[in-house]
């Protein structure tokens, strides 16, 4: 089933049917191949393809109110790379990254080329290895991760990990306006939200670099000697 030439596939209506219901146009469900399970039409397929255009994973996820537990998983055997990578303009030097894929897609549908997504969440790097040299093709990546109490998530570790200061950027946590992700932000704000979080995207600050505007200026007069 994987490292074969990935056929695309007609998406099923009840697919087509839930990713409206999350602000995703049936054009971008198609252009992603996101489908239904076979046998299940609350299970949603999601491709993972390389930039060859190679199957290299498939993640399914529960559409099913009624599921308990995970709602999320993965098919056995598989190897884990970035969601979207298929679709990518290699021309165009600027990644967006993002946490889950209905969020790469969120930010598809708002126009944007390049848009991709880690495959097992915030804490799962297993990707990185195998997406090493996809990554070096870029020379701009801006993480657009869940907002977790002003914290970006993905940032700090891919920051650490890519050792390329000012290439990352990330949303302004302000620009989320409250909301939890891309896709969320989409749905209560609208496409303009979206398209200004990350055209006003901001480079990661150097913690070891103060603004100047930040220091406070104490009298040294009154400084023991």
């Amino acid at each position: 089933i994987f490292w074969q030439k990935f056929k695309k596939k007609e998406p099923k209506p009840k697919a087509v049917e839930y990713m409206e219901s999350r602000g995703i146009s049936r054009a971008i469900t198609e252009k992603y191949s996101i489908t239904c399970h076979k046998d299940n039409e609350n299970i949603l397929v999601f491709p993972f393809v390389d930039e060859r255009g190679m199957l290299q994973m498939i993640k399914y996820r529960s559409i099913d109110p009624k599921r308990t537990g995970s709602k999320e998983w993965s098919h056995k055997g598989g190897v884990s790379i970035l969601f979207g990578m298929d679709q990518c303009n290699m021309d165009n030097k600027t990644l967006i990254i993002t946490e889950g894929q209905i969020d790469s897609l969120s930010v598809a549908e708002c126009g944007f080329e390049n848009a991709v997504s880690v495959p097992t969440g915030k804490n799962g790097f297993t990707w990185y290895p195998t997406c090493f040299d996809f990554m070096y093709n870029f020379n701009e990546f801006i993480v657009f991760g869940d907002n977790e109490h002003g914290t970006i998530t993905l940032l700090e570790e891919l920051y650490n990990r890519l050792k390329r200061p000012g290439s990352v950027k990330h949303v302004r946590s302000e620009d989320y306006q409250e909301c939890k992700d891309a896709n969320e932000l989409l749905m209560k704000k609208g496409k303009n939200a979206v398209i200004y979080a990350i055209q006003h995207a901001v480079p990661v600050k150097n913690k070891r670099i103060k603004e100047v505007a930040d220091i406070v200026a104490e009298n040294l007069d009154d400084k023991p000697k």
